[in-house]
């Protein structure tokens, strides 16, 4: 005896699984589901991929977000323990991406807009000038030893506080390393939370930043220190 034919849509078949229907409706559904050998065919489909999906999201993964900033696109990521990257350099989200899964060969990258919403929150209100510290997560376990050293002195700088290279090797017990350390630091994969733009040289200069000193004056300037931009006291990015 063959099935009868239905005429469910994927959509309503998914509502099912997810138990989204209407008792009435739900009851119709499983009607058709007894009837239609198909049907429950597609239905166990479904719940396979259900079941993988909802394995995915509690399990280890690296998550990323893409969202607006006066930088242009910017994209954020983070693993369980804390956030991993964060760009707004002229990519596009696959290349993004491509770069995450190099990092994390054996781990998924999976795009999540719930998750990482507090990181766009609080990027958006510092660009707002509203928000002088970070209450974020960061996960520098993959980084090398010095650089995870230079990374965590130069997370101990302050709003607005600066100092040299210099000072960060010496911090790290590396007092001849400054040139080792600049480097480091443009290597930064959680720019402006992990604040690089806060370590400067020796004779009070900017240094480097990676993509562009612009956005340095413009992080610098954002927290009141105008004094180090010089002929350079106007940001050259519109923050509104």
């Amino acid at each position: 005896m063959t099935g009868r034919r239905t005429n469910c849509s994927d959509e309503d078949l998914v509502a099912w699984i997810l138990g989204d229907l209407d008792a009435e409706a739900a009851e119709a559904m499983t009607e058709d589901l007894a009837a239609s050998p198909d049907l429950r065919e597609r239905a166990a489909e479904y719940r396979m991929l259900h079941r993988s999906a909802e394995g995915l999201r509690d399990g280890p993964v690296i998550r990323w977000r893409r969202f607006h900033s006066p930088f242009g696109a910017m994209r954020v990521a983070a693993s369980a323990a804390g956030l991993v990257a964060l760009s707004w350099q002229d990519e596009s989200d696959d290349a993004f991406v491509a770069g995450l899964e190099g990092r994390y060969r054996s781990t998924p990258v999976v795009c999540d807009t719930d998750r990482l919403a507090p990181a766009e929150e609080q990027l958006t209100e510092y660009f707002g000038r509203r928000r002088p510290r970070f209450d974020l997560f960061v996960d520098l376990t993959e980084l090398g030893d010095f650089q995870r050293a230079v990374l965590d002195a130069a997370s101990g700088l302050g709003f607005g506080e600066t100092v040299t290279y210099t000072e960060i090797a010496r911090r790290i017990g590396r007092p001849k390393a400054s040139r080792a350390v600049g480097n480091a630091l443009g290597r930064n994969p959680i720019p402006i939370i992990v604040p690089c733009h806060r370590v400067v040289r020796t004779d009070g200069t900017l240094g480097g930043y990676t993509g562009g000193l612009r956005y340095k004056r413009t992080l610098l300037d954002i927290e009141g220190r105008t004094d180090l931009l010089g002929s350079h006291a106007q940001t050259e990015i519109p923050l509104a």
